[in-house]
C-alpha cells in the first residue's frame, strides 16, 4: 500500500490574532506540528520557543505530535526543555552536533522523544551514514534555513531520492521530510523522490486565502491533483 505524503504545517506561522482558530484547524487536518525555534545565531532570524509548545501541549486535546526543528546554535542546550515542553520529535541540525551526535541521539530517546536530525543544502548525507540506524526522521532542507523566500534547487530532489535509497538498501525505517520554500509545484517531485513529509509555510498553506479555512481547502486540493497518478521512485 503506498504511503501518502504527510504534512506537517509550520504553526509559528499562525496569524497571532487568530492563533486558537487556526491550532484547531491544523490540528484536526494534520499528520504533525511543525515548531521552527530560531535563536538568531544559527539562523539570521527568530521562532518561537518551548513556552509556545507547553501552552499548546497543555491546552489541545489529541495533539498531533510536535517536531522541535532546533535551527539553534548549542541545541544540546536545550533537549530537555523541549522535551517536557511535549514535543514528541527533537530534530536539531547535523553541523550543531557534529562533536557529539551519538550522545545527542541517544539523550533526545532517553527523553522519551524521537530523534531528527535535520541537513543543510551543503551537508552531504555522508555526514549522518554512521548514525543514520538510530534516526526517526531526516529532515532535508531544500534551502538554506531561516531565510525566507528562496528558490528551491534540483540537487535536493536527487539528495532525497538518494537518502531513500540508502534506506531501502539498508532496510531502515526513518521518515524522510522536505523543508522549505514548500509550494504545490514541488509536492509531486519531492513525493516521485521519496519523501514522507512535507513542511507548509506561508505560500504553500497561509497565502491561499485570508479565510484560513478556505486556505487550508485550497492547500488540499492541490496536493490532490498534484499527486494524482504520482508514482513512488527511488
Amino acid at each position: 500500500m503506498e504511503r501518502k505524503l504527510m504534512i506537517a504545517p509550520s504553526v509559528g506561522c499562525c496569524d497571532l490574532f487568530h492563533v486558537e482558530e487556526q491550532v484547531r484547524v491544523i490540528n484536526e487536518n494534520s499528520d504533525f506540528l511543525h515548531m521552527d525555534i530560531k535563536d538568531g545565531v544559527y539562523v539570521p532570524s527568530f521562532g518561537i520557543g518551548p513556552d509556545y509548545l507547553h501552552y499548546l501541549n497543555t491546552h489541545v486535546k489529541e495533539l498531533k505530535p510536535m517536531d522541535a526543528h532546533l535551527m539553534v546554535k548549542n541545541p544540546q542546550q536545550y533537549l530537555k526543555t523541549f522535551a517536557d515542553a511535549g514535543a514528541s520529535f527533537i530534530t536539531p541540525h547535523t553541523d550543531c552536533i557534529e562533536g557529539d551526535a551519538f550522545v545527542t541521539i541517544r539523550k533526545i530517546k532517553e527523553l522519551g522523544c524521537k530523534a531528527g536530525v535535520a541537513l543543510s543544502p551543503s551537508v552531504p548525507l555522508s555526514t549522518i551514514e554512521y548514525y543514520l540506524p538510530l534516526l526517526d526522521k531526516v529532515t532535508i532542507m531544500i534551502v538554506d534555513p531561516g531565510i525566507a523566500g528562496q528558490p528551491v534547487d534540483p540537487q535536493m530532489f536527487v539528495k532525497i531520492r538518494q537518502l531513500a535509497k540508502i534506506r531501502e538498501e539498508r532496510g531502515l525505517d526513518f521518515l524522510i521530510e522536505a523543508d522549505g520554500s514548500m509550494n504545490k509545484e514541488l509536492y509531486r517531485p519531492l513525493y516521485e523522490a521519496g519523501a514522507d513529509i512535507v513542511v507548509l509555510g506561508p505560500p504553500a498553506l497561509w497565502n491561499k486565502s485570508d479565510d484560513f479555512e478556505r486556505a487550508w481547502d485550497i492547500m488540499e486540493a492541490e496536493l490532490a491533483v498534484e499527486l494524482e497518478g504520482a508514482e513512488r521512485q527511488i
